[in-house]
């Protein structure tokens, strides 16, 4: 073609189509780099310290209310704000790019928001010694010694061989009010992040690496929540104010290496204005496509699934397993999460090259479907002195399974986005597929469970419908990926 011969506005309309360059692996690794740090923080907060802050606030007869709150009242916010980042960034016309900018905005807000958090909550209950649990580990006429747990602020006494904690902190434990506003700002920041971060990808990423480029997304993805499953192994030891340090620490280093070694073009200028009509067709809009709206619905089942697992696996392990070592709950949960996460990251990286080389995306997702399917039920199963260690190794499969997942997760919604032009805003609606999940899946998952236990509470009833369910969502989106038509 003659591209003299093309006017202004074909020209314009040609380079905003133009096929992206084909990256290096060093650069596509910086590209996702961010990833890693926004998933370190997001698992160690939401696994351990969110939930700890939350018990010290408002103690054990209201935790679960406040939590369940919290989160959704997050999921509200990420919900109406997604899609306003999404055409905010599709009409940026800075000279530096359209994406980073924000990613620069948001970054810095959610270290404002995550330092609000760690100093209006700093101070926490540990009562992680249970002397029932523990006294195999004690001969008969040795009793649990009397000492401190530190956290970075006054610390907790467990006293000799009663089990319970007597709280030597006479302050007070925080401000809730103050807590939650900063939770809320760190939620709205972290998705001011993810919307254009998640643009960026689909602008750098060329046809022929989409696959690739998922893959080491996912990687990232996967190896950040390995690092804060590991950190969350710790948090007894490095405290609130330890935990909330690191967290901010990794996501400045990894966002900053992101945006400083990758290259944008300047922003085009976009005509349509923004308007509350606008905005409210920005959510369904984009699931008039057909295969939008299926790809759309195979990950919000997934990630249903997903969360409904991690949601009430530290429930599972204190009620249905024999715990190892003297540990507790939270701590074994992190050192089950060490294999899923691993062989997920592995699993990541593998699949989404093999996926750019078959050039198949839905035969994928099935197999990652089915591998996550019969994980949970074989969940439903384990019990016994033995039962740690066979969830040791369900979780490296069911990590198989969700790196699988995650390898092409990204790749099969860049196959099937509807418009071009808007590529931030309808990437921010699938987006939501992951974000509505995590407040639908707890109290979902949290009705089956506290009624089927009421059933029958000896052989862990509500645990076992709760992880057929999950099944049974696994298996849906491995049936509806069959609809979508423009991926192989």
């Amino acid at each position: 073609m003659n591209y003299a011969s093309l006017g202004a506005n074909d020209d314009k309309e040609k380079i905003l189509h133009d096929e992206p360059e084909v990256l290096s692996k060093p650069r596509i690794f910086l590209l996702n780099l961010s990833w890693y740090g926004l998933s370190l923080m997001f698992l160690l907060l939401s696994v351990e310290v969110v939930p700890a802050q939350v018990h010290a606030l408002v103690g054990d007869a209201a935790k679960g209310r406040w939590l369940g709150g919290m989160i959704a009242g997050g999921a509200a916010v990420t919900f109406f704000l997604s899609p306003c980042i999404g055409m905010a960034s599709d009409r940026l016309t800075l000279q530096i790019g359209k994406r980073r900018p924000i990613m620069i905005f948001g970054t810095t807000g959610l270290c404002i928001g995550l330092i609000g958090m760690a100093l209006s909550a700093s101070h926490i209950k540990i009562s992680d010694l249970v002397e029932h649990r523990c006294k195999p580990y004690y001969n008969g006429t040795t009793n649990l010694h009397t000492h401190r747990i530190h956290n970075g602020n006054p610390s907790s006494l467990l006293v000799s061989g009663s089990g319970n904690a007597v709280d030597l902190d006479p302050e007070p434990p925080g401000d809730l009010a103050l807590y939650i506003i900063f939770y809320l700002l760190v939620t709205a920041m972290f998705a001011t992040i993810n919307v254009p971060y998640n643009a960026l990808i689909a602008d750098k990423s060329n046809s022929s690496q989409r696959g690739f480029n998922s893959g080491v997304m996912g990687c990232m993805i996967l190896l950040g929540n390995v690092s804060g499953a590991a950190v969350g192994t710790c948090f007894t030891e490095i405290g609130v104010i330890g935990a909330y340090a690191t967290a901010i620490s990794v996501v400045i280093i990894s966002v900053c290496v992101t945006v400083f070694t990758t290259t944008e073009n300047p922003g085009k200028v976009v005509n349509e204005p923004v308007g509350c009509i606008a905005i409210f067709c920005g959510f369904w809009q984009p699931l008039k496509e057909h295969d939008f709206r299926w790809v759309f619905i195979t990950r919000f089942l997934m990630q249903q699934g997903v969360s409904t697992v991690t949601g009430f696996l530290e429930y599972w392990v204190s009620d249905m397993i024999q715990l190892p070592f003297c540990w507790n709950a939270a701590r074994t949960v992190a050192f089950i999460l060490l294999p899923l996460l691993f062989s997920a990251s592995v699993g990541s990286v593998i699949m989404g090259i093999v996926s750019d080389r078959i050039g198949k995306r839905k035969i994928i997702v099935i197999i990652a479907a089915v591998m996550m399917s019969i994980s949970c039920t074989a969940l439903t199963f384990v019990n016994g002195e033995n039962a740690f260690w066979m969830a040791f190794i369900i979780a490296f499969f069911f990590g198989m399974g969700l790196g699988t997942f995650q390898s092409i997760d990204f790749a099969l919604v860049m196959d099937v986005l509807p418009d071009e032009k808007d590529k931030a805003k309808d990437i921010a609606v699938w987006h939501q597929a992951l974000v509505l999940p995590n407040a639908i899946a707890t109290p979902t998952g949290g009705i089956i469970l506290d009624y089927f236990e009421s059933v029958d509470c000896t052989i862990g009833l509500g645990y076992i419908i709760l992880f057929a369910v999950t099944a049974f969502y696994f298996l849906l989106s491995a049936i509806f990926v069959t609809k979508i038509k423009r991926a192989n």
